[in-house]
């Protein structure tokens, strides 16, 4: 029987490191935020004649400045996304498969109803602008902006029949590990 496993959290809580952990014990993954990239060529002319511009970069600058230019975007692209995973998720089921769907916005996009236990992931403030600095050369105005974004994605704002469990990933990816495989 396979086990659908959602991971969630906020930005640079560490995510796509619970996802490869999932991936290494053989849980197939479904990157929301690849699909995203994938809905942005897919609806290329919506996004380009409402935006200006399908650069993922712009975009981000769009968006990320503006709640409802983002929701916006996501109008256009989200409804095809929903159906990429229902349908992964669907052809994993049918196989007998486990998988591991990556979505920092799992609960708005109403993902938490296809899987059998949601990861949520969460990290001290201060390591997570660390972490961003790192990874995305992001300036501290930058990172708060994406952090303010990110107010309505906790998981106690979203219906749902769904065990969510709380995994910190405030240092050593083995303690990490460990807490996420003892929660599955």
């Amino acid at each position: 029987m396979s086990r659908i496993v959602g991971v969630a959290g906020l930005y640079c809580a560490g995510k796509s490191l619970a996802a490869e952990i999932l991936r290494e014990r053989g849980y197939e993954e479904i990157d929301v935020d690849v699909l995203g990239h994938a809905a942005r060529e897919v609806k290329a002319l919506e996004v380009l004649a409402a935006f200006g511009t399908t650069d993922r970069k712009e975009l981000a600058e769009i968006v990320f400045a503006d709640p409802e230019k983002r929701e916006s975007l996501e109008a256009i692209v989200h409804p095809w996304m929903i159906d990429e995973v229902r349908r992964r998720v669907e052809s994993l089921k049918q196989e007998g498969k486990n998988g591991v769907v990556n979505a920092a916005l799992l609960f708005p996009m109403g993902l938490h109803t296809l899987c059998d236990k949601v990861l949520w992931v969460t990290a001290f403030l201060p390591l997570r602008f660390v972490r961003a600095r790192r990874r995305d050369s992001v300036s501290l105005w930058g990172f708060f902006r994406r952090v303010c974004s990110q107010r309505k994605l906790y998981p106690q704002n979203f219906d749902g029949n769904v065990d969510i469990c709380s995994v910190a990933n405030n240092g050593k990816r083995r303690r990490f590990e460990r807490r996420i495989l003892e929660l599955l």
